[in-house]
């Protein structure tokens, strides 16, 4: 046997492999070239993805010359989705642990050095000498952030304020600005922390000006930010809070103890006004760092066992006053009131979805139809926004509604192997044509990713929805 039929026989034992851009393996079915496409055999049904999605692929009709390379290099990258077998890596001042592709954890490390010069500069800081490179945890799926990092359920990314100070977010392949934003919050907490690194800003302030720095967007390819955007799906929501006559008040948010969504959206909006205010814009930045830094303001230990400084709210109120040259809470928040109805816009589509996932988390399924109707409407080509949107649509039994939009999700991402499963439960309930494609559907959706924990999730409220048990 030639060479070359060997290294054909060789690849042809060991199952085509093929590497999305966003990161995802597939391996085991027969895939081939078609043109602009690739062709993926699963056993339940062929998957055509466009060429554009594939960063690279070892297939039965790859040039035998380059077929060994191709593996190794698609192997490697598929390993390297374990923990165990992260990447490691540090720059000027991160030290970094990731799970996904090379190219894009390449983007985020470029951001968060940029952003760290960024915000200093502004701000006039630096890191104390004994604050060395923050750690970074950068995992490739949600399910990954959550087994590793121990964090709970609900929560989207953290940065631990205590030492060792680490940060740790996820990449969510199908809304890749999902990261972007999150590294941005997050980040702020940890250039804000190098103030002092034993201050505790309380939420309003701490939390409010993460968010305005969250809606920062990122150019990968100038390597700049650009900063004052509209955190969209905070808007979205104030909006419908205004039209309900549910105005938060200025003091009351000071106050406020435990942040919940609706106050992140306020506070994002109050700083906002702030920091884009000619007339309040460097008062509020002398504030921010007079509170942890300013000789005569009052401060006492509380927090984390008790290790924090932290600054009463009557004495953050006083200070806000003076700083910023008024003499009335209520006419600020009178000027604050009007910036939100009547200066601030959204930019695109986003915040709708935004808003609707906003929703969906705290149980307003009403609410988040409406954004999800308001995002597809839009022109979303975010394919969870379809897949969300049909299984709120489907819990109100409206299913021949919901299919479509499946489809949709499943033409912008055909690997979404939840859309599959859901698509293929709602078709298993008609006639029997619709029957025996559903059930083909749901066992592809178990091909294409078989340890997808989101899968057996959604069978088991699939059951519970049903009654059925089984």
């Amino acid at each position: 046997m030639t060479g070359a039929l060997l290294c054909a026989a060789a690849a042809l034992a060991l199952g085509d492999i093929l590497q999305l851009k966003d990161g995802r393996v597939v391996e085991g079915p027969p895939i081939r070239k078609d043109g602009a496409f690739y062709r993926i055999a699963f056993q339940n049904g062929e998957v055509v993805v466009p060429e554009g999605l594939v960063r690279d692929a070892a297939t039965s009709d790859t040039k035998p010359k380059d077929l060994e390379a191709r593996r190794k290099r698609l192997e490697e990258a598929k390993s390297r989705l374990e923990w165990r077998s992260r990447y490691k890596t540090e720059s000027r001042h991160f030290k970094f642990e990731y799970t996904i592709p090379p190219e894009i954890f390449e983007s985020y490390k470029n951001l968060l050095e940029t952003y760290y010069d960024v915000f200093t500069k502004k701000w006039g800081i630096a890191a104390p000498a004994k604050v060395g490179k923050l750690l970074v945890c950068i995992y490739h799926d949600e399910d990954t952030f959550h087994q590793v990092s121990g964090a709970p359920q609900g929560v989207l990314g953290y940065f631990r304020f205590v030492e060792p100070l680490e940060l740790h977010v996820f990449y969510d392949r199908r809304d890749p600005e999902f990261a972007v934003d999150v590294l941005f919050h997050e980040g702020n907490h940890f250039l804000t922390q190098l103030i002092d690194l034993k201050f505790n800003y309380p939420p309003w302030v701490n939390e409010s000006l993460a968010e305005y720095y969250g809606a920062s967007s990122w150019d990968p390819k100038t390597k700049k930010m650009a900063l004052g955007n509209i955190q969209e799906g905070r808007l979205v929501v104030l909006w419908d809070a205004i039209a309900g006559q549910e105005m938060q008040g200025l003091e009351d948010l000071i106050r406020e103890p435990q942040f919940s969504a609706i106050h992140y959206a306020w506070g994002w909006s109050f700083v906002h006004f702030l920091m884009e205010s000619p007339k309040y814009s460097k008062k509020f930045q002398s504030y921010y760092l007079a509170l942890s830094r300013a000789p005569g303001v009052k401060r006492m230990m509380g927090g984390p066992m008790n290790a924090f400084k932290q600054v009463p709210t009557d004495d953050q109120i006083a200070l806000l006053k003076s700083t910023l040259g008024i003499k009335d809470l209520k006419m600020l928040e009178t000027e604050w009131h009007d910036y939100v109805k009547n200066r601030l816009q959204l930019q695109t589509g986003r915040g709708y979805e935004q808003a609707a996932q906003w929703a969906r988390r705290y149980g307003m399924s009403k609410k988040a139809a409406k954004y999800f109707k308001q995002a597809v409407d839009a022109g979303s080509t975010n394919p969870v926004t379809y897949d969300e949107y049909a299984e709120l649509l489907e819990r109100e039994g409206k299913e021949r509604e919901a299919i479509p939009l499946l489809e949709k999700a499943i033409t912008l991402d055909p690997l979404f192997a939840q859309a599959y499963l859901r698509l293929g439960r709602l078709l298993a309930k008609g006639d029997s044509s619709g029957r025996e494609r559903g059930e083909k559907l749901k066992k592809l959706a178990f091909e294409i990713a078989p340890d997808d924990p989101y899968l057996h999730m959604d069978l088991e409220t699939a059951k519970a929805l049903s009654g059925s048990g089984k």
